[in-house]
């Protein structure tokens, strides 16, 4: 019985497969000329529309002004999230003083470590 059904299942993988000279060949990319440019990513299209004028502000700001208006205003406000996103900005992430220190520990016996 086992081996019926071992048999059963390699014939239906079998016909799954493409045909010989379709399917992949080892050391060859299968899109060999990768993703066309076309530039209509949404990072591109949101660097092209953050720099406009917003239509909505009277003072002819750009979207960018207004984020950068309205993030500091939730920092003043308290927005510990806001406060965070502009003291990365202005000064760079903050790194932990346990990034710093390398902290070894050598085993020599039962009770016996040595910190370097």
């Amino acid at each position: 019985m086992r081996q019926a059904n071992t048999t059963a299942v390699k014939q239906r993988t079998e016909q799954r497969k493409p045909p010989l000279g379709r399917r992949f060949q080892k050391g060859r990319s299968g899109n060999p000329k990768g993703r066309p440019p076309n530039g209509q990513s949404i990072t591109a299209l949101l660097r092209a529309e953050i720099e406009k004028v917003s239509p909505d502000d009277k003072d002819g700001k750009t979207w960018a002004e207004l984020i950068v208006l309205a993030t500091m205003r939730l920092a003043m406000a308290g927005n510990s999230t806001a406060l965070k996103e502009v003291w990365e900005r202005m000064d760079g992430k903050v790194t932990s003083e346990l990034d710093d220190v390398v902290d070894i520990h050598v085993h020599f016996g039962a009770d016996d470590y040595l910190l370097l």
